[in-house]
């Protein structure tokens, strides 16, 4: 347990510089997004992801650029399955990803990533099986990604109780071009998170008492499984028009466990996402703690991770700013 910062709730006036520095949590940002040069250029990241020196040099780049968006802590997917096309196997190219992870001042951690509309998500979960070292080890997780509509979840469901029979923490892809029936769907499956679900608000209802979640939102909501929400991308992908209509703050006052991320680091960073919280809902250091606690506790790493990381660094960076707060600038002059 621990004591949250004494932070007012009306302490709303955040700058950038300030966010830029706050100490960050990100659970979902897929490697071949974020390229040095090729941001924007899937084709050509994967093109690019080829060797083992390639796969080691875009993960410790990908580390070095998170570190510099002040996140302590992330775990990078990456998609060992589309690294093959020039000979590489599977296993080698995540042993260079796990090279790549040396990098010092930011904790980061790899969940294996298979492609659901593709031929390889056994062999991928298989080989998550064959490289989990346990939650304090450099892979934490196991992800389904792909397009949702026309690949059922359910067509791997092998694959996944492969992963629970190894108590294989899994993410799934989910709630972001389909609806409730997806998230259902992954959930049934064994996800403990899930990546995006935003579209939990397809299964609520409307009475003269307000908002209802239905039987699949509460049934996330009231066991806590934390969505994986990447705002600004699930604007681009048509969840909202605009992010002042994205279901974030709703989601929050239902008491939903909502962490922020990027997704894709193809034109935002972190600090990108936090500001757009800042400009558009109002959030301040009260909201931004939160979302980053939530973020800390939801990550596949160890307890005892956990704790360092929210002990040494994020509570010292906020409770920091807590202070700074009661001494106003002039405060005290005569």
């Amino acid at each position: 347990m621990h004591d949250a910062p004494q932070i007012s709730p009306e302490h709303k006036h955040v700058t950038r510089d300030v966010v830029a520095q706050l100490p960050k949590v990100l659970l979902h940002d897929h490697l071949e997004s974020g390229l040095r040069g090729l941001k924007g250029d899937p084709a050509a990241a994967i093109a690019a992801l080829q060797s083992p020196e390639a796969v080691e040099q875009a993960v410790r780049e990908a580390c070095e650029d998170l570190l510099a968006d002040g996140v302590v802590y992330a775990e990078l997917r990456i998609s060992p399955e589309l690294y093959t096309e020039q000979g590489m196997t599977m296993r080698r190219a995540v042993d260079a990803a796990v090279a790549g992870l040396d990098v010092p001042g930011i904790d980061a951690r790899l969940i294996l990533t298979a492609m659901r509309h593709l031929d390889a998500v056994a062999e991928v979960a298989q080989l998550t099986v064959d490289t989990y070292g346990g939650a304090d080890g450099p892979i934490v997780g196991f992800d389904l990604a792909g397009p949702e509509e026309g690949n059922a979840l359910s067509e791997h469901a092998e694959a996944l109780r492969l992963l629970r029979e190894n108590w294989i923490p899994t993410t799934l892809h989910a709630g972001s071009q389909a609806g409730v029936e997806s998230i259902a769907e992954a959930v049934q499956l064994g996800a403990v998170r899930l990546g995006h679900g935003v579209r939990v608000f397809d299964d609520f209802g409307v009475d003269l008492e307000g908002i209802r979640p239905g039987q699949v939102s509460s049934w996330i909501r009231d066991r806590h499984i934390a969505l994986e929400l990447c705002p600004s991308m699930e604007v681009r992908m048509g969840v909202s028009e605009q992010l002042a209509d994205h279901p974030l703050v709703l989601l929050q006052q239902l008491g939903f466990t909502c962490t922020v991320n990027t997704g894709d680091r193809s034109e935002r960073t972190l600090t990108d996402e936090f500001m757009d919280l800042v400009d558009t809902f109002d959030y301040g250091l009260e909201e931004l703690f939160d979302i980053t606690l939530k973020a800390i506790q939801n990550s596949f790493c160890d307890e005892e991770t956990r704790q360092r990381i929210l002990e040494t660094q994020i509570l010292p960076a906020y409770e920091e700013l807590a202070d700074d707060e009661l001494t106003e600038p002039g405060e005290g002059a005569e």
